[in-house]
């Protein structure tokens, strides 16, 4: 981004953060109320605790977006309903893909394997240790929990940074039928329905499907997706519920990759612009899964409840990509790394959990899970080959786009690989509340392993030979928590807490593991306010917090292969703010703000290939701007069946590269929405994205610096509506 930009967005970012801090010593927050005069500190999450309580008591720094929020923002792909949030870092590549998420300036080895992804409670990591975000049935959540910092005590491996938990749609008791549809730029469309019935005198049933398509804004990123959703609550007397969930996702989607920038992250003007894909002519995924899952939850007796988990679904994944090599000009071509993936993965899950409440102020919480994750991985490389500077090379020429010397290219299977991960583990934690003081203090015990078989593969350099390569290890996480509860409507909070990731990474990269390795270690203490005042009308949290890494698991690329190490510590340090005010009659302002500051404290390695020597020690880990945040105003106009809604999404300059040689690429996003709700069970609604149309490009760098771009949406217009009956 441009620098007269990147400066404006420091100015309007600093002033709203000034805004921000100076309303508490005059007037408190404000919030929009609930209909019993509760505000959101009151609204119940489950996630960070693994008991149901308010976000006011609960100890730590939460989150929590409901359904009717994301939409109302026209949420289309997972990942953009986290937008906004203190803390948070989202980026996607091209149309809702390779959604990142980097919580507290952790950023991921590879695909999200330093945050734990759940659904209903249950871990969704594929077999590469990592979480792919888009596997996920996002049209049929109601509910995302977001907790920041290392939750390892609690949901083990990959809680490094944080937890975000997916919760499908309640099942109520009453008759519902809706549709819904919408329309949008670029050839986007959307349609769902979903009836709700009761099933007899003792449950009821939810049935869903939705189906969407869109042209894409860049060249060749065409979407297609299907997704059926069954869930039926069955209430098993009076104090016991058993819901069973079953889920069908099918989604096809283009990717168009990266454009090239010159060595300062600017762009380098090629035929096309910014909408112009690259890539290899197919690029793109199809992803389809199932899952089944059946929780039963509820009172075994006046001191003791349990929750039973049991979870199977399977994957089909197949992705086609070819990954960017920096840009030569005079060589009058693009060239990419011809791939393909092709995936099958069956993950079973089990858990039992029980509370008991030992008297009126202690209570325990244990429970003991195991999961079993098996993959099959073939990978397939195509293109010119030399083992040098063409590494499966695919190249297009500058001035026409069409592929060059494609009679040259061969391809080769390089990876069949079986694995198995499995993971069991045992968690207790005591809880002890006197009134105006809660304690807490717990521990997760996890011991997990993994064995992958390798069959024969060759290439262009040689065969590799079939093996099997195992390792095990195991980590004790803990955690401790105090509350004081100051009045009535103020609760101050301390806590400590551990995350760990056994850094088995990539199925692929494990065929060199070196099982000398230490699980990657992170360790966690913040302190916060919660708080309201003026009958809810003012209300507020802020987080203060410290987090540690050490033991990095790094990943080394080895010629066609990767060498993992541990090296290197991070620190990071910032504040949470979440904060709104009810102004006026039918007048909200709503306003995050994270300020982050991620520093490598020990970073330094020698390239494998060349041996040259890196040393990033103090410098800002890469990715991660200091400051961002969000600013929204909400206003009610009741005459006229209206709600506006306007809101600019802020975010301050980042590094680059490890070592920091640019940094740039702060903007302020402007968006709106009207939501018409003229007609009883009508709803209409307008959404504008990047009203201003900004050109945001997200940089991508290596040891040697900004090399490439992925261009983030223009101006986007979708309506949609929603029709009751």
């Amino acid at each position: 981004m441009n620098t007269s930009h990147s400066r404006h967005a420091r100015i309007l970012f600093t002033a709203t953060a000034l805004l921000a801090l100076s309303i508490p010593s005059r007037t408190g927050w404000a919030v929009e109320t609930s209909p019993a005069g509760q505000t959101a500190l009151d609204e119940i999450i489950v996630t960070a605790s693994r008991r149901a309580g308010t976000i006011r008591d609960t100890p730590a720094s939460v989150s929590r977006v409901d359904r009717d929020d994301f939409e109302a923002r026209a949420t289309r792909f997972i990942g953009e309903e986290l937008r906004g949030l203190p803390g948070l870092v989202v980026k996607t590549n091209d149309q809702g893909t390779y959604t990142d998420i980097t919580i507290r300036g952790v950023p991921n080895r590879v695909h999200n394997d330093t945050i734990t992804i759940l659904m209903d409670g249950v871990p969704f990591v594929t077999g590469d240790d990592e979480v792919d975000m888009e596997q996920l049935p996002f049209g049929v959540v109601g509910q995302v929990d977001v907790v920041r910092g290392p939750t390892s005590a609690l949901y083990g491996r990959g809680a490094i940074a944080g937890t975000i938990n997916y919760i499908t749609r309640a099942v109520m008791d009453e008759p519902l039928s809706q549709a819904q549809a919408g329309i949008g730029s670029h050839g986007w469309w959307n349609a769902a329905a979903m009836v709700q019935r009761p099933t007899g005198d003792a449950g009821a049933i939810l049935i869903s499907a939705q189906a969407q398509r869109s042209d894409g804004w860049r060249d060749r990123t065409d979407r297609r997706e299907q997704t059926l959703f069954v869930k039926q609550r069955l209430d098993m007397g009076e104090t016991m519920v058993l819901n069973l969930t079953g889920t069908y996702v099918n989604t096809e989607q283009g990717l168009a990759g990266e454009l090239p920038t010159d060595a300062d992250g600017i762009p380098i003007p090629l035929p096309g612009g910014r909408k112009a894909n690259w890539n290899q002519d197919d690029a793109g995924f199809d992803k389809r899964m199932w899952t089944g899952t059946a929780v039963l939850s509820g009172a075994w007796s006046d001191a003791v409840t349990g929750t039973t988990r049991l979870h199977a679904r399977h994957a089909n994944t197949a992705g086609r990509q070819g990954f960017f090599n920096p840009f030569d000009p005079a060589a009058g071509t693009v060239d990419f790394t011809g791939f393909r993936v092709d995936g099958s993965t069956d993950t079973w899950f089990a858990e039992q959990q029980v509370d008991i409440r030992l008297d009126d102020a202690w209570r325990l919480l244990a429970g003991a899970s195991a999961e079993q994750v098996k993959a099959h991985h073939i990978e397939t490389w195509t293109g010119e080959f030399d083992f040098g500077p063409q590494f499966y090379m695919q190249r297009r020429d500058i001035a026409t786009g069409a592929p060059v010397d494609t009679g040259l290219w061969q391809s080769d299977r390089l990876l069949d690989a079986r694995a198995r991960n499995r993971t069991q583990a045992g968690f207790a934690q005591v809880d002890a509340d006197w009134g105006s003081v809660a304690l807490s203090a717990g521990a997760r015990f996890d011991r997990f392993q993994r064995r992958v078989h390798y069959g024969p593969s060759g290439s262009g350099y040689g065969p590799d030979p079939e093996t099997t390569v195992k390792d095990t290890d195991s980590r004790l996480s803990p955690k401790a928590s105090a509350l004081w509860r100051m009045t009535d409507h103020v609760t101050a909070y301390a806590t400590y807490g551990e995350g760990f990731s056994p850094g088995y990474g990539p199925i692929w990269s494990f065929r060199n593991r070196d099982t000398s390795l230490n699980p990657e270690i992170a360790r966690n203490i913040e302190a916060g306010l919660k708080g309201s005042s003026a009958d809810g009308r003012f209300t507020a949290s802020v987080t203060a917090y410290q987090l540690r890494r050490s033991d990095l698991l790094q990943l080394l690329p080895v010629g066609g292969s990767a060498r993992t190490i541990n090296n290197g510590r991070q620190r990071s340090r910032g504040i949470e703010l979440d904060a709104n005010a009810t102004l006026d009659e039918g007048l909200t302002l709503i306003l995050s703000y994270g300020y982050t500051r991620a520093v490598w404290t020990e970073n330094a390695f020698l390239e494998p290939d060349t041996n040259r020597p890196f040393d990033f020690t103090g410098k800002d880990v890469a990715g991660v701007p200091r400051h961002a945040g969000r600013v929204e105003l909400v206003q009610v106009v009741a005459p006229a069946n209206l709600i506006l809604r306007g809101w600019a999404d802020i975010s301050g300059d980042y590094a680059y590269d490890g070592a920091n040689s640019r940094r740039a690429g702060g903007y302020a996003l402007l968006n709106g929405a009207v939501t018409w709700t003229g007609l009883e069970d009508v709803d209409l609604t307008l959404t504008g994205r990047n009203l201003l149309d900004r050109k945001v490009n997200l940089i991508a760098a290596n040891n040697d610096g900004p090399y490439a771009y992925y261009p983030q949406p223009p101006r986007q217009w979708v309506m949609t509506g929603t029709v009751r009956f």
